[in-house]
């Protein structure tokens, strides 16, 4: 993310908006990676020189700070001294002055020039490792993985973010998402410590209010910044919005943005099944021809402080729905986990399909309301079916 002095937003009454780059301002995102690219293996303190002077008198100085503080944290900086440590290098190398006495460039020279042959190096080459440890010499090694566009993207993003770093609370909107997002959304924002409560369904989506310390105690800039490193998560729901209250000189604000602002997700798709088990029904259930449509992961069930959702759900054009919750993956927690979120969950409409290689049996499942199926192997789609047919007419999403 970027530091407050490198971030723009304009108010309108009491509404704030972050400001993404204008076309005209992208140009300096080639140009900063091509200036960074220009000096690999070359020391920070050069490169950092070097794109001061790009700044130059631009009014676009602050973007061009902006890109460059991005890319460099994609960077590597390390030392260029082998195996010499310049901090041992620097005791031996002032103990011997300190025995010989005297000061100036002379007696240094006279220094290094007597201890280089030990470590085969000119004695130029040992001036430089004396202080190879301080940042600013440092040597660039690896360069940022960013094509302009790609940093663009993460700069835009860098600037709907820093507008969350003083938020109270957030109302975020998720419809009809990529498959399989919704479950990493909430697993983001469990890994972020944020506080959430859920409402809504299939058709209409689900409104997710993300609290924050002000409701409680008070309001806390780490808590902002964990609203912050969230937001990428939202970008990989298709359609999405997301109102936060923001507190900023001692007023309320309010920010909206939503899926069709410029921002993008930085992050390659995921695979679209968890597992090859899922995957593999999934396949074999476009194969069957039936009139039920096999969605992934769309539903949200708030089990209040943690969710659960189904890994598909089978719509009907009568309009009837049911859910479809495959058990193949054995661990003991994991078998406790889910247990309690069945039963908390308590959906007549579930269909819950377990593996018979699991350490469990009917006797486990007595208190779970919807139909429960045990396979061999592979699940298949005619065991779904008859539970559909068990189930008889559920009620409409």
């Amino acid at each position: 993310m970027l530091p407050s002095d490198l971030l723009f937003s304009r108010r309108r009454g009491a509404e704030v908006y972050p400001r993404f780059l204008k076309r005209e301002q992208q140009v300096w995102a080639e140009q900063v990676l091509n200036l960074i690219r220009d000096y690999q293996h070359r020391s920070r303190g050069e490169l950092q020189a070097a794109l001061r002077a790009l700044e130059g008198d631009s009014p676009d100085y602050r973007i061009v700070r902006g890109f460059a503080h991005l890319a460099l944290n994609a960077a590597e900086f390390t030392l260029a001294t082998g195996d010499l440590q310049p901090e041992l290098l620097r005791r031996e190398l002032f103990t011997l002055a300190a025995e010989r006495g005297g000061y100036g460039e002379t007696q240094a020279q006279a220094v290094l020039e007597a201890v280089a042959p030990r470590y085969q190096l000119e004695a130029e080459t040992l001036r430089e490792a004396l202080y190879a440890d301080l940042p600013e010499n440092h040597r660039l090694t690896v360069l940022p993985e960013f094509t302009p566009e790609r940093l663009i993207d993460r700069y835009n993003l860098a600037q709907a973010q820093g507008l969350l770093y003083s938020a109270l609370h957030l109302r975020l909107t998720a419809h009809r998402n990529v498959p399989g997002e919704y479950r990493r959304l909430f697993r983001h924002l469990k890994f972020h410590g944020l506080m959430y409560a859920v409402e809504g369904h299939l058709d209409d989506g689900y409104q997710i209010y993300v609290d924050g310390p002000a409701s409680l105690f008070k309001q806390t800039r780490k808590y902002g910044l964990q609203m912050a490193m969230f937001l990428p998560a939202l970008l990989r729901v298709s359609r999405w919005a997301m109102e936060a209250v923001l507190q900023r000189d001692g007023l309320e604000l309010r920010y909206q943005i939503d899926s069709q602002s410029p921002l993008r997700s930085l992050d390659a798709p995921p695979p679209a099944y968890d597992s090859l088990l899922e995957e593999r029904f999934a396949t074999r259930w476009a194969k069957q021809g039936t009139p039920w449509v096999l969605e992934r992961e769309v539903s949200i069930v708030d089990l209040k402080g943690t969710v659960f959702v189904p890994d598909f759900a089978l719509r009907h054009p009568d309009g009837r729905v049911a859910h479809i919750e495959i058990m193949g993956f054995w661990h003991p927690d994991y078998l406790r986990r889910k247990l309690d979120k069945l039963r908390r969950a308590a959906m007549p409409d579930l269909i819950v399909a377990v593996s018979e290689r699991l350490n469990v049996g009917a006797a486990d499942f007595q208190d779970i309301p919807g139909p429960v199926l045990f396979f061999k192997g592979q699940l298949e789609p005619r065991q779904v079916l008859a539970a559909l047919e068990a189930l008889g007419a559920t009620s409409a999403g």
